[in-house]
């Protein structure tokens, strides 16, 4: 995605969200209040998509999405800031990050749990690139219900195409195996450059290269 959104002015909300009342709800550590105190600027709860406000009918799961304005003191943003602040709000979020005159969207795909609907379950964060804050911005997705219009939000920061017949849930959990292989190989290609004896470097190579197979059919 390389384009900034143009959210209605009936969306907007434009409240300051103090850090002390995130804390309230969400009951972070220690080292979590000094990643906020280290990383975030001010957090804005910029608009309120919804029903009344955007003239979609909400849907099971998402009645409302809300969007964050987060502005930074650096470039870096901890994911554990914003699972702190999914877990505050009982609802989607999509959080566009600005520092200096750079943004981006990021998002997880978050749904009430199956077992407790009073809960919700959040995946991993998806985040485009940074992007100019002077960038033309576009119409909201055209689309029939709010569901929807969060998955268009979704499959706009997701990196990986759909599969014929794949749903969000089965994207993201292959996003999500993805990650997690990516990670294991880099691991096995540091164990590679280490290794001294040349036999346990062919063995270590071969199952190298096996993941490097399974990465690339995750990514198809």
């Amino acid at each position: 995605m390389k384009s900034l959104y143009n959210f209605p002015k009936a969306a907007a909300f434009g409240r300051m969200l103090a850090k002390s009342k995130i804390y309230d709800y969400a009951t972070p550590t220690s080292k979590v209040k000094e990643l906020f105190v280290e990383q975030v600027e001010k957090i804005t709860w910029a608009y309120k998509l919804s029903p009344a406000t955007i003239n979609l009918p909400a849907s099971a799961g998402v009645q409302e999405i809300q969007v964050f304005n987060v502005a930074l003191r650096t470039g870096a943003l901890a994911p554990e800031v914003l699972q702190t602040i999914d877990k505050a709000i009982p609802s989607p979020i999509l959080f566009f990050l600005s520092y200096k005159e750079k943004c981006r969207y990021v998002a997880a795909y978050k749904r009430p749990s199956e077992a407790d609907k009073n809960k919700w379950v959040v995946s991993s964060y998806f985040e485009t690139d940074w992007m100019r804050d002077s960038l033309e911005k576009v119409e909201l997705p055209v689309v029939l219900n709010m569901a929807a219009l969060y998955h268009s939000f979704l499959k706009a920061l997701i990196p990986l195409p759909f599969r014929q017949s794949e749903t969000l849930d089965e994207l993201v959990l292959r996003v999500d195996q993805l990650r997690i292989k990516e990670r294991e190989a880099e691991k096995l290609e540091s164990r590679i450059k280490k290794e001294k004896q040349f036999n346990r470097r062919v063995e270590l190579n071969r199952t190298l290269n096996a993941l490097r197979s399974e990465i690339e059919g995750l990514r198809k």
